[in-house]
């Protein structure tokens, strides 16, 4: 009989560690439960939920884990739910007010953000008003300037999820530009380039399907941008092209970079001032022997490998592992 106890007792601990983690996404560490007040030092992508079913939203200071807080309730059938944050930026510590060190600065600004040696990331925050898109905004020359508002996808582009066949949010032509945007809870398959383009001061709150993908050949620049919360690539390239990506903050995917899987032509890579925390697998992949990747000046935190693949040349340099 006390052997069947203990056996019981066991097996109840695991189901409550196991029903723990599910509330909150892989990669992120409750500070504080529904009804209690936490705060963070630093603008953090802060998710609320339950069981697998969350909200994201970028905070700073003190808040209330509360449903007015994030706009939204995830899962009405659970009354306890968690905020957790991405565990790069929570020192590996859990309490009910804490304090965020992700080793970089943030600014309430909204054009762009970073100085030539920082790493800082988007300067949006989520306070902006929320955009609706049914159908994906072309830019496809000039600047489209988004004014930091929050662009979130109907279910007319896609769920959000890692399903194929979903439509960006956006799409950037022809060395057009595109800044100032947060993609919201749903960013479906995010940005899709076409014969290049810049994106400046661009943020995530929770990667979609890919957070950005190249389409046909060109030069892309990238800058000032943050992304959280992905299950897959965080960019995609589908195209021979030209990358250059500088002052990122990127936390929570499979992998930074992905050139399509079996594909032979030649993408030239180069990643400055970035700050890339717990992949799943790496930061550069491909298997092309013709391809080029370099990333300087950058920190790193549980990112696996570099460089993964048949890359022709795959370097670093000036590289910080916090």
């Amino acid at each position: 009989m006390f052997k069947k106890i203990l056996i019981t007792t066991a097996l109840l601990g695991c189901a409550a560690s196991a029903f723990s983690a599910s509330n909150r996404p892989d990669g992120y560490v409750t500070i504080c439960k529904i009804g209690e007040s936490c705060s963070v030092s630093g603008a953090t992508n802060v998710a609320f939920g339950a069981a697998d079913k969350f909200v994201y939203k970028i905070l700073s200071g003190s808040f209330s884990c509360s449903i007015a807080t994030f706009g939204s309730d995830p899962n009405p059938s659970k009354s306890v739910k968690e905020c957790s944050i991405p565990k790069s930026g929570s020192g590996g510590t859990t309490s009910s007010t804490p304090t965020s060190s992700s080793g970089s600065t943030s600014s309430s600004g909204n054009n762009g953000g970073g100085s030539s040696g920082s790493i800082t990331g988007a300067t949006c925050g989520s306070g902006g008003s929320t955009v609706n898109v049914s159908s994906t905004i072309i830019v496809s020359s000039g600047t489209y300037d988004g004014g930091c508002k929050v662009f979130n996808a109907t279910s007319a582009l896609g769920d959000g999820s890692q399903g194929e066949g979903q439509k960006p949010v956006f799409r950037v032509e022809n060395g057009a530009t595109l800044k100032n945007v947060v993609l919201g809870n749903n960013a479906a398959d995010g940005i899709h380039f076409y014969n290049g383009g810049t994106i400046d001061n661009i943020r995530w709150t929770n990667v979609g399907e890919d957070a950005m993908t190249i389409k046909s050949s060109g030069t892309v620049n990238v800058k000032n941008i943050s992304g959280y919360a992905g299950s897959d690539k965080f960019i995609q390239v589908n195209a021979a092209s030209t990358l250059n990506v500088s002052n990122c903050v990127v936390d929570s995917m499979g992998k930074f970079l992905r050139q399509n899987g079996g594909t032979t032509f030649k993408i030239a890579v180069s990643v400055d001032r970035c700050q890339i925390s717990n992949m799943g697998e790496g930061i550069f992949r491909t298997d092309s022997s013709t391809s080029t990747a370099k990333i300087t000046n950058s920190r790193l935190r549980n990112a696996g490998s570099i460089c993964i693949g048949k890359w022709a040349s795959c370097t670093s340099s000036g590289i910080t592992n916090y």
